[in-house]
């Protein structure tokens, strides 16, 4: 084989080589924002089911949701959601069944309202 064609050859495999590398590099980003993408529907699904079991009086199924919403929580929304999980378990220990207390509600409606750029964007 003559020499440019070898050349011609070692360039094209070359090209191809790293067109693969960029590939590979695109499938990981896209599998992180699967992931991210994921976990934040996993979030907003939590906190959905948090404030409706709570505005339905729903304790348990409140709690579990909250407690849920708290372990994923991002770090500026910790907070909240510690203060819905505190509230709800004072509202179990008084046996409020109807999830009625107004502290609840309130820290319930703040929370969600902080999510409504991260669930519900524009």
């Amino acid at each position: 084989m003559p020499r440019p064609m070898l050349l011609l050859l070692a360039a094209a495999l070359l090209t191809a080589l790293s067109g693969c590398a960029d590939l590979d590099t695109r499938v990981d980003e896209l599998r992180t924002q699967t992931a991210e993408l994921t976990d934040r529907a996993r979030f907003c699904l939590a906190i959905t089911r948090a404030t409706t079991a709570i505005e339905s009086g729903s304790p348990a199924t409140a709690q579990e949701a909250a407690d849920e919403v708290l372990a994923q929580a991002p770090e500026d929304l910790e907070p909240q959601a510690r203060a819905v999980v505190e509230l709800l378990a004072v509202a179990a220990a008084e046996d409020d069944a109807q999830l009625r207390d107004p502290a609840l509600e309130a820290a319930a409606e703040e929370l969600r309202a902080r999510t409504v750029e991260l669930c519900d964007p524009p």
